[in-house]
């Protein structure tokens, strides 16, 4: 397969130029970027006026990563995950920050299999080094809020403070404990402090959409392919889902060609990578501007039937619906002073984790989750004792949902609270059954 350069220093400005595809994003995310998540820190923070902040609920997308998936023919060399250990500790071993087995993911070169994978040190769908810089970072934006300037946190690490949830991802866990080091860096850490780290099992996570919870979503979210929404979409990106199939030789491939792929070109574009060109024909290559509409448009099925689609509230009910409880469910549990409520929250996840959220609160016109991005929920206590909640996502207060109503600068808690738990289905395997 041939390739074309391009530079990463373009993908911001194509992205939001490919987001009008699908619908103009609000203007106060102007300098959106799907390969850099923008988090808050204490040179754009504001606190809340008069108010004592009493909670942080913080939900980080995981760094950047290589494909979720081997696309045939992807000769890319995807050398940009380091060398990948996990170390593994046992018994008495624990404390001794010393690894008694070591795991390391291998280059098979003796299997006949060896073709089927691409080149590199990633493994499918692996954090990459520069997504472990980028959640680290987001860690010490934190910690330049929340501990230094607030000191909303202590300057050194308490883990009786501190809720830690995670996927059951690599990639999730990964980036969790990279944030976790920004946040706490080892000279903030009492030797010893471990901090717990919290995961469902795939078969039963709700904070992502799953099929395993809910078998109906796929039937959900073919109604949205009807619209005019969806089928004006797929109309002005027929020939562009024709070429970059017929380049990437899935043309004739069931399993892909329905779709624009843009799972395939976002590790080139945010790492600057070659593009595609056609192995039949070296002039006949992916530009820059229809990668970043692949990538764009490949979304839309995610977030289209929660936004545009004949059942958008029940979409939204048995997929963010499945989570979003538990936010004023833990506000409150924290104002109570239930001891074994933690006063900041972390939930390390995907891009559709967010979206869902998202969906629910938030005007339509929202970009997608990038790499790190952050969208965070404090709650704070006014002089007269009442309680509101603030919204930030991408470094932004976010612009409320037309039926939430007030501001999410400093949304009355149980306004916000009731406007949530009205969308947590009543009896989920009812609402889910096919």
């Amino acid at each position: 397969m041939h390739v074309l350069r391009v530079s990463a220093a373009s993908v911001a400005f194509l992205t939001l130029q490919a987001a009008a595809q699908i619908g103009e994003y609000d203007s106060i995310y102007s300098d959106y970027d799907y390969c850099q998540g923008i988090s808050p820190d204490s040179k754009t923070y504001k606190p809340i006026p008069g108010a004592t902040l009493k909670k942080v609920q913080l939900f980080m997308r995981h760094g950047d990563r290589v494909p979720s998936m081997v696309f045939p023919g992807d000769d890319a060399n995807y050398n940009l995950c380091g060398n990948f250990v996990e170390s593994y500790f046992s018994g008495d071993e624990l404390l001794s920050r010393t690894p008694t087995v070591q795991s390391k993911i291998m280059d098979p070169k003796d299997s006949p299999y060896h073709k089927l994978m691409w080149k590199g040190n990633c493994d499918v769908g692996q954090l990459t080094n520069r997504g472990k810089q980028q959640t680290y970072n987001v860690g010490k934006n934190i910690r330049s809020i929340y501990v230094d300037m607030l000191k909303f946190l202590p300057k050194f690490l308490n883990t009786d403070l501190i809720y830690v949830r995670n996927t059951y991802a690599i990639r999730t866990r990964e980036s969790a404990e990279h944030m976790l080091n920004g946040l706490y860096p080892s000279f903030f850490r009492v030797p010893g402090s471990v901090i717990e780290m919290n995961a469902y099992p795939e078969a039963v996570e709700n904070i992502i959409l799953s099929r395993n919870l809910c078998p109906a979503l796929p039937s959900l979210f073919k109604p949205f392919m009807s619209t005019p929404t969806f089928l004006n979409f797929f109309k002005s990106n027929y020939a562009l889902m024709v070429k970059t199939n017929n380049i990437l030789g899935i043309g004739n491939n069931p399993q892909y060609n329905n779709s624009l792929n843009g799972d395939f070109f976002i590790s080139r574009l945010c790492n600057d990578l070659p593009l595609p060109c056609s192995r039949t024909n070296s002039t006949d290559c992916i530009t820059p501007i229809e990668a970043t509409k692949a990538i764009a448009g490949s979304w839309v099925m995610s977030y289209g039937p929660m936004r545009w689609g004949p059942q958008v509230e029940k979409v939204k009910r048995v997929s963010g619906g499945m989570f979003v409880g538990t936010i004023p469910k833990n506000i409150r549990a924290t104002l109570k002073g239930d001891p074994s409520s933690r006063p900041f929250e972390f939930y390390s996840v995907h891009d559709q984790s967010i979206d869902q959220i998202m969906a629910i609160i938030s005007t339509p016109n929202t970009p997608w989750p990038s790499y790190s991005s952050t969208l965070v929920f404090e709650t704070a206590e006014l002089a007269d004792k009442s309680h509101v909640v603030r919204v930030i996502y991408e470094g932004k207060t976010v612009k409320a949902h037309p039926d939430l109503k007030c501001s999410l600068e400093a949304c009355p808690l149980n306004t916000f609270a009731a406007f949530l738990e009205n969308y947590v289905p009543a009896d989920a395997q009812a609402e889910c059954a096919v």
